[in-house]
């Protein structure tokens, strides 16, 4: 077969394509990484609504007793979306503080009767139990709220919940004394409060009037807690009754007013009311130089209830030590030595 001297063997060209597509694949996996958020906001429903929808169901679920941790992930989660997209919607901030408080619901935290009475006349800290988590969920809290009010001058929807959450941090914080407290978030509208906000507002009212040594206020929430209207959930029985005023007159320093309601509180069984009334009335006693009269009260509890609480006799060394010639019938100096 002849061959032609211009002749040349086909050969195929070698196909772009593939150096293309790897290209724009290359280009749009570096934007999609660098500008993932902002794809996100773009192809994403109104946040605001979102949320918004997602804190109804909150408490529908809340309030039918089928809030599951899940639920409370998928709010955070929704909430900090929405703060991130429009960083100065305060509305945003207050949802981010709103989610947020669940976090106490979740680690068995709750503002109800029991651990009102239960925590009256010790600190708010002790209510907590000394949880880090608590501690850093309220901390966060406080941030979220706090900047939800400095970025607008006029109240939103959630204004009253907002300035109720604030009431829970200062509570918190301990920076601002309970009167103060009590002067600043006294008047939330309870009617706007939320329904899973108005027990905690009556229970941080009820903390701080007694913190305050406000006699009159405290008679004031226990009338308020009669109202037929009342809707709150915490309502006080006649023996709580007289161990919340005995408190208060307490902490006025009306100590012959307090002695004489803290024992109307006290019965046969040791419970906290009864334990708290015993050592206030010690207390009292060793303040009006009759300290061997409240070491005695102290040390026929302590015996009787075999020795729970470590507490008192703590309490009895340190009245021994502010009263020299007091005595007591426990071993508890020559083991401290």
């Amino acid at each position: 077969m002849a061959i032609y001297s211009r002749y040349e063997p086909h050969r195929k060209k070698k196909s772009k394509s593939p150096w293309i597509i790897l290209f724009f694949v290359l280009l749009f996996s570096y934007l999609g990484y660098n500008y993932r958020k902002e794809i996100y906001f773009l192809f994403a429903k109104d946040q605001s609504v979102r949320a918004e929808k997602t804190k109804e169901k909150i408490i529908e679920l809340w309030k039918s007793g089928n809030l599951k941790e899940k639920d409370i992930e998928d709010f955070q989660s929704i909430t900090n979306t929405y703060a991130e997209k429009d960083p100065l919607d305060p509305v945003a901030f207050h949802l981010v503080g709103r989610s947020l408080f669940w976090n106490l619901n979740r680690i068995g935290i709750h503002f109800d009767h029991d651990s009102l009475i239960l925590h009256l006349g010790s600190e708010f800290k002790d209510f907590l139990g000394n949880s880090v988590l608590a501690e850093s969920t309220l901390n966060q809290i406080f941030w979220n709220v706090r900047t939800a009010e400095s970025l607008t001058n006029s109240s939103f929807n959630d204004w009253e919940n907002n300035r109720l959450l604030l009431f829970l941090c200062e509570t918190h914080r301990n920076v601002k004394r309970p009167l103060v407290l009590i002067k600043e978030y006294g008047n939330i509208n309870q009617d706007l409060l939320s329904p899973e906000f108005k027990s905690v507002y009556i229970w941080l009212l009820t903390f701080n009037t007694m913190q305050a040594g406000d006699a009159q206020g405290l008679e004031k929430l226990i009338s308020i807690t009669k109202d037929p209207n009342y809707k709150a959930g915490i309502q006080f029985t006649p023996r709580e009754e007289s161990f919340l005023k005995g408190l208060g007159k307490y902490y006025k320093k009306d100590y012959v007013g307090a002695l004489s309601l803290l024992r109307q509180a006290k019965t046969e069984n040791p419970d906290r009311i009864t334990e708290t009334s015993i050592i206030t009335e010690a207390t009292i006693f060793h303040m009006q130089n009759l300290t061997q009269k409240g070491i005695d009260l102290l040390e026929d509890f302590y015996l009787a209830t075999n020795k729970k609480n470590a507490e008192i006799p703590i309490l009895i060394t340190k009245m021994i030590s502010e009263k020299p010639g007091s005595k007591t019938k426990l071993e508890i100096l020559s083991k401290k030595e």
